[in-house]
């Protein structure tokens, strides 16, 4: 087991993952940051709601997190955004070094 994990943040459209992902790399707190489009059904305020998004998945380390976090609420334009951490069981060394090489400040 490793402290590298993938969070996953599920975004309303395009513009606000490309800034997401933009703020996320430059400021270190993700390595790299892939998106992709997903439909969501979920209960919100009592109701049962779909929307299309785009699932952010970044990758990085355990002590990004709270600044992870306070990156993307500043940011996210829901009240109560997805950022969901899986941990990593196992990188490969070179792409580990490289991880960790991209978050040194």
């Amino acid at each position: 087991m490793t402290d590298i994990v993938t969070v996953s943040i599920a975004c309303a459209n395009e513009a606000e993952c490309q800034s997401l992902t933009g703020l996320l790399v430059t400021a270190r707190l993700a390595a790299c940051v892939q998106s992709f489009e997903i439909h969501s059904t979920y209960r919100w305020k009592g109701e049962i709601d779909t929307a299309d998004e785009v699932m952010l998945t970044a990758k990085t380390l355990v002590e990004k997190l709270p600044m992870l976090e306070k990156l993307v609420k500043q940011h996210h334009g829901y009240e109560v955004p997805e950022i969901l951490a899986t941990p990593v069981v196992w990188a490969s060394e070179d792409y580990e070094k490289w991880l960790r090489e991209s978050l040194e400040v």
